[in-house]
């Protein structure tokens, strides 16, 4: 990824790419978090796409990264990696008929 990809090229493109699948989209919201440090040109976690102009979250770089840092930061980007990859801890079981979900 070239340098003078700015970061809200960057954000538009996984957005373009997330769109339609909520864990994905709050995967890439996360990156927002510590005033966009994790949303970069450069970074090992986003990659570009085949689409022009699109770029996709590689969950297992953002973990390694993740593994690498301590307190709220490793927190959330454990949670945007666990958000991409679908880990079942993050999601909530689906109601049977006639019942509510706690």
């Amino acid at each position: 990824m070239t340098t003078d990809v700015s970061r809200a090229f960057l954000l538009r493109g996984l957005r373009w790419w997330a769109q339609g699948a909520p864990c994905d989209q709050a995967a890439v919201e996360l990156l927002r978090s510590f005033a966009g440090r994790y949303l970069r040109p450069g970074v090992a976690w986003v990659r570009p796409c085949v689409r022009p102009g699109w770029y996709w979250l590689d969950a297992d770089a953002l973990a390694d990264h993740a593994a690498t840092l301590t307190g709220d930061e490793q927190r959330v980007l454990l949670l945007a990696a666990a958000l991409v990859n679908g880990d079942p801890w993050i999601r909530r079981p689906a109601a049977k008929p006639g019942r509510a979900v706690a």
